[in-house]
């Protein structure tokens, strides 16, 4: 598994695929995803509009980027009300997650972690339990038929974790001892131009 830790927006991400995870209330259109629908011409908030996406808890909605960011797909992901997020409720629904882009052939993807302020768990503890459950899953695919290497991108708000150093730190902590080979690579740069990560 290849783990690349980036200040860069999803939209700013070479790879097959970016997930985007969208809660289920009146403020859907907040924060990363606000910027997704201004970069895909405003057509996100048509999907809102006519109840096409939703944010239902597991609900999943693949879409063609067409060309409007760096990934060539775009996976919406449900989580539900945002009273009921928690990081159990975000642990089930990285499995199917997971599960998904696995039968979809997707390895190379990007993500962000959700985290809304007032949480009990801290926003390092929701990354580290997103990505263990993505090698757990890995792993176990790995024992199975599937042979491929995962690559995830983790967009990472700066506000959160400026030092990208002390997350990897984090996360090798938590990943040790690994379950699956691993390399944690640390993108420095903020994303200008048609620069690749």
């Amino acid at each position: 598994m290849d783990l690349r830790l980036t200040h860069r927006c999803l939209d700013q991400l070479w790879c097959q695929a970016v997930v985007a995870f969208v809660f289920e209330d009146d403020s859907l259109l907040t924060g990363y995803l606000s910027r997704l629908n201004e970069k895909l011409a405003g057509s996100l908030a048509q999907l809102i509009d006519i109840h096409f996406l939703t944010g239902r808890r597991g609900e999943l909605l693949l879409l063609a980027s067409q060309e409007r960011i760096k990934a060539d797909k775009l996976l919406f992901v449900g989580l539900g009300p945002l009273t009921g997020f928690s990081r159990r409720t975000l642990s089930s629904v990285m499995r199917n997650v997971s599960s998904t882009l696995e039968r979809l052939k997707l390895h190379e993807f990007g993500i962000t972690v959700p985290w809304i302020e007032g949480m009990k768990t801290g926003y390092g503890e929701l990354i580290k339990s997103t990505i263990g459950n993505l090698v757990k899953y890995h792993s176990m695919s790995k024992r199975g038929v599937a042979d491929f290497s995962l690559k995830v991108f983790l967009s990472i708000e700066e506000r959160f974790f400026s030092d990208l150093r002390s997350l990897d730190q984090e996360l090798r902590r938590y990943l040790d001892p690994p379950v699956v080979d691993y390399t944690i690579v640390i993108d420095s740069s903020r994303g200008s131009g048609n620069e690749k990560v």
